[in-house]
């Protein structure tokens, strides 16, 4: 038999003949705690909206009555998904703008524009997903076509990596930019021959370009925040990252939340505004929303070339990637994070990227510290640096969907000698033994269920390549649970009330159709979410 885990107050419980009355009881179900044990039971008990108990459904059935029960007939049961790199109101944001993700031609992303104008008639069009990868020619767009069919609105497209922005003629005519502009960092215009804009900008100067874009009105933001809300929910999503936002979209957050509106617990990461290091002058914790966190940058993206490395793109001799922030600025903001208590958690694609974030940190990691400053995404690590995350301390935050969708180009860009360090899941997890997953939605798409598929089969929908790429990367289906939950909330000293079904943790658990821990890899993205709750509530459907 199954041994019973029992709370505190079950062992108050005199009698089988004096049931306790609890919130909740579930039963028959196959439930995975991602405990230290990572043991496997039967059921549980919830109260006042924690777990109170895990065991046998034998036992939890004799000591406790809920006033709701759900017998899961062996159904798998997990502890609700964290996904611990997300931009979740960006993600919000997002579903008001056209969709390009999978077009494959410059053609098709112009017709799915007009077919969107067509039926909203907006004063300005956004559209994010764009990827020239997929497309026959794959160098990056002229704006041409996009200002022929749209001459008189502006239109700001981003593209899948969210480091690249395509726009119109008139919106660079709003921006009043022109060539030579003294404020146009090296690479960051593409230009044409005879030195005009193409309309491709890169990093901050597309950021410079989309400030003319109107702000969306809070009421207008909440009721995006709540769409985005329901599809995590439907996903297995309890709690989300939200990195690098503003003071005002943390206020809009927290206030939500407080009202009822949102419900999703939010890990927001600031952005290292003044404004945001003047309010957060330690950690700010609810049981809904922490703000523990400075997000940074340090280069761009690999299928824009904007990554920093050591040695120049392979495809583009003489490209070594953009450095985003100076390392005074990013020196200051790592200083004002460490005096506050606050983490620091950095975008770091290329070799030199994150080589560089390891430099700029190590004054303040002293050896054997547990600050879970953080390198996000660490693409490309260079043989070295990757002892250097142990010694050092610093958590690799994985996204492994970006291995998948960047597996067809990738090598093409860094060329075969440096590829064997790059998405290197198993690696980055072995350096500090563990390591938080997530999505970078709306990079990639903030289904879970992509993330858990990617990192242990390293294939895309269709099973290529067989076998899967780079496989001795892969990560173990307990590992990328884990990654998924407790270590999740281990990446924001959160483990201690979330991320496994254990008395008195937070009761946020989801069912699943199928058990992913057993099931053929073939059978996974054939599965989804049956059921989601959010401290012991029912959350989906």
């Amino acid at each position: 038999m199954i041994s019973l885990a029992l709370g505190a107050l079950a062992l108050s419980a005199s009698s089988c003949s004096t049931r306790q009355k609890v919130d909740l009881v579930v039963y028959n179900a196959c439930v995975y705690t991602v405990d230290n044990s990572f043991s496997v039971h039967e059921a549980f008990a919830v109260d006042k909206g924690v777990f109170l108990a895990v065991g046998s459904t034998e036992d939890i059935r004799q000591y406790y009555k809920g006033r709701k029960e759900f017998n899961m007939e062996g159904a798998a049961v997990y502890p609700a998904f964290h996904d611990s790199h997300s931009h979740f109101t960006q993600f919000a944001n997002g579903l008001s703008h056209v969709d390009l993700r999978g077009s494959v031609s410059e053609e098709e992303v112009i017709a799915r524009l007009k077919e969107h104008y067509e039926l909203y008639e907006p004063a300005f069009l956004e559209g994010d997903g764009w990827d020239q990868t997929l497309w026959e020619d794959k160098s990056f767009p002229g704006n041409q076509a996009l200002s022929d069919a749209f001459p008189h609105i502006p239109v700001y497209l981003r593209r899948v990596d969210f480091h690249a922005l395509w726009v119109n003629n008139k919106a660079i005519e709003l921006s009043g930019l022109q060539p030579g502009d003294p404020g146009i960092r090296p690479g960051e215009a593409i230009l044409t021959e005879d030195g005009r804009f193409t309309g491709v900008f890169l990093e901050d100067t597309g950021v410079r370009i989309r400030a003319d874009i109107p702000p969306m009105d809070d009421k207008t933001q909440e009721t995006y925040l709540q769409k985005a809300q329901e599809i995590c929910f439907s996903y297995g999503l309890g709690s989300v990252t939200d990195g690098g936002l503003s003071l005002e979209k943390i206020v809009l957050l927290d206030s939500l939340q407080k009202a009822g509106v949102l419900t999703i617990r939010v890990d927001a990461w600031i952005s290292p505004s003044e404004k945001n290091f003047e309010r957060f002058t330690s950690p700010y914790r609810s049981d809904k929303l922490d703000v523990s966190a400075v997000k940074l940058f340090i280069d761009g993206a690999l299928g824009s070339r904007g990554a920093l490395l050591y040695k120049p793109y392979t495809d583009d001799p003489g490209n070594y990637g953009i450095q985003v922030t100076s390392d005074r600025d990013f020196t200051l903001a790592c200083k004002k994070a460490f005096e506050r208590g606050l983490q620091v958690a950095t975008h770091a694609i290329g070799d030199k990227g994150v080589g560089k974030v390891l430099d700029l940190y190590q004054p303040f990691l002293a050896p054997g510290n547990d600050l879970r400053w953080r390198i996000e995404h660490s693409q490309i690590v260079a043989p070295a640096d990757f002892e250097r995350f142990k010694n050092m301390g610093v958590v690799p935050s994985i996204q492994p969907t970006h291995a998948t969708s960047d597996m067809g180009w990738a090598e093409e860009r860094v060329g075969p000698e440096r590829i064997k360090g790059a998405y290197a899941f198993q690696d980055l997890i072995q350096t500090i033994g563990w390591a938080p997953l997530g999505t970078d939605a709306p990079v990639e798409s903030i289904n879970p269920l992509y993330t858990f598929f990617a990192a242990i089969a390293r294939t895309n929908a269709e099973f290529w390549p067989e076998g899967g790429w780079q496989p001795e990367n892969a990560v173990s289906r307990e590992e990328t649970l884990k990654g998924m939950t407790l270590w999740g909330a281990k990446g924001y000293f959160r483990e201690d009330q979330k991320g496994s079904i254990e008395p008195g943790k937070w009761a946020d658990f989801i069912v699943w159709t199928k058990d992913l821990m057993t099931i053929p890899v073939e059978e996974i993205l054939d599965t989804s979410c049956k059921m989601t709750f959010v401290a012991g509530e029912q959350v989906y459907p």
